[in-house]
Parts: C-alpha cells; structure tokens; sequence
C-alpha cells in the first residue's frame, strides 16, 4: 500500500469519524429528547437512536465525511473535502441557532415539537454525498478543461473522455444525484419508501444532472451547470432544513426538475451560440481540439 492511498484512507477515516461525532453532539445537545441511547429503532426510524440502535444510519454519516476527504487526497480536487467542510459548518450553525425541539408532557407520553434539523442532516447522507460527488466532477471538467491548476491533480483522466468514459460518468452522476434526491423523505423518515414517488424524482433528476454534466464536459459549457446547481442544492437544503414553524411545508423537486429538463438545453444551446460566434468557442479540449479562440 503507497503513501498517498495511506493518506487518502487516513484522511476519509478522520473526516467520516469527524462527522459522526460531530452529528452526534448536536443529536445529544438539540434533538435529546429524540435521542435516547438504547432506543430500539426501526429500518426507516422517524428518530435516531444511540449509535448500536441505527447503525445503517452512522454508516451512511460516517462515509459522508469519508469518501469527499478521500477523494480530494486521492486526487486533489477541492470540491468534495471543501464542500463537506462547509457543509458540516453550515450545518452546525443552522442547528445551533435553530430554535430547540420541546417536548410537552401527555397522557399518552411525550409530544416533541420543533425542527428536527440534526435528525435530518443525519438520516439524508445520501442526497448530500451524491452533490459533492458530482460537484467533484463539474471541478475536473473546469480544472482540466480551462487549464486552472490541473497540473496538481492526481490520479484522474484527461479530456476529451473517451465514449465508455463519458457514458459512465454521465450516467453514474446522473443515477446518484436521482436517487439520492429521489429517496430524500420531506417527512422526517430515514429515506423515501414510496417507489413511485421515488422514480417520478429519480427519472427527472436522472436527466438534468445528465444534461449538466455532459455540456460541460463535451463542450465546456459552463452555464447549465450553474443554474442545476444553484436550484438543486437549493431543493436538497429546503427539505432537509425546511423553515419553522411550517409543519406541513414539502418540496417537490419533480416540478423543478420537468422545468430544468427544459431549460439547460436552452440554455446551453444560447451560450454555445453566443461563444461560438462572439468567441470564436470550438469546444476546446472539450471537444479534442487543442487550440482555440478563446
């Protein structure tokens, strides 16, 4: 085993221990009255026990912090271990300055009100592992394509892609950002269990991060990714940190992604236009061409 697979493993364990821990002090201090360690919880819990109780749940917290910190020691890309970095930060301050779940004693047992936002963070892994994975990709298709530092990277194809290359990196990003959006529950449950409701999110989801990432990668082609981005990640944060008091407040990510599905071909259809005959943009080494106008 080489230094740099050492470093890259040793990293991931740190960032996926770093993130367990830190969820779990925020479980302990915000949401205590969900977290009882002891706890017996289902496989799609509602709250989140002790460690040992849901252990499906800490695998997915712990590769969270894992694969971005791997991945950015492996190949130094700054996407995946900085967005994680300033996601965890991000999530700690939406926490901490959220207001507290209270529990009301009733005849029945207790009635817990409040946001439940660490409960989210750490039951939707999976959503936010899928973004900084594809933002890890839309990082080596500017890094490469542009020129800006990719002398430092590491361990990663050059451009063009060829054919089996493009597919599957089109298609995994595509398969990732769906599901894991698709699966992400707007109830508060570990993950969505209605199939149609899943695949009605995954399909459209499916075919605009596809539509994303291969303008980008075949010709450079930067604003579509721009505005996927933006309203993605927008739909992942407003579900699992949706505004309080709004108890019956859900996202629809279908509808944006009909919209999008729609608007990115436009989109990249304006900008290679405009660049093309403003700039004389040939897709540069996007398309397998050395030199270019621009």
């Amino acid at each position: 085993m080489n230094r740099s697979l050492v470093a890259s493993v040793t990293a991931g364990v740190l960032g996926g221990l770093a993130n367990v821990m830190v969820t779990r002090e925020l479980l302990e201090r915000v949401d205590s009255p969900f977290f009882e360690p002891g706890r017996e919880t289902a496989l799609n819990p509602g709250t989140i026990g002790s460690v040992a109780d849901a252990p499906h749940v800490w695998l997915g917290v712990f590769a969270l912090g894992f694969v971005p910190l791997f991945a950015t020691t492996a190949t130094r890309l700054l996407a995946p271990g900085g967005g994680f970095v300033a996601l965890l930060v991000g999530v700690v301050h939406t926490v901490l300055t959220a207001p507290f779940p209270e529990g009301t004693p009733m005849a029945w047992g207790t009635l817990v009100e409040g946001p439940f936002y660490a409960s989210n963070y750490a039951k939707s892994w999976y959503a936010w592992l899928s973004l900084l994975l594809v933002a890890g990709v839309a990082e080596f298709a500017l890094r490469r394509g542009y020129g800006l530092g990719d002398e430092r990277l590491r361990n990663l194809p050059t451009l063009p892609l060829s054919r089996s290359q493009l597919r599957a990196v089109v298609l995994g990003s595509g398969l990732l950002v769906g599901l894991g959006i698709g699966l992400l529950s707007s109830t508060g449950a570990y993950y969505q269990s209605d199939i149609w409701t899943v695949l009605t999110i995954l399909v459209p989801g499916c075919i605009v991060t596809a539509i994303a990432i291969a303008a980008l990668l075949t010709r450079g082609l930067v604003t579509p990714m721009v505005l996927y981005a933006y309203w993605t990640a927008g739909t992942v944060e407003s579900t699992v940190f949706p505004p309080h008091p709004a108890p019956e407040y859900h996202t629809h990510p279908e509808v944006l992604f009909l919209f999008l599905s729609v608007a990115l071909p436009l989109l990249a259809c304006l900008e290679w236009v405009l660049r093309s005959r403003v700039r004389g943009w040939d897709g540069g080494v996007f398309a397998g061409r050395a030199d270019t106008a621009e």
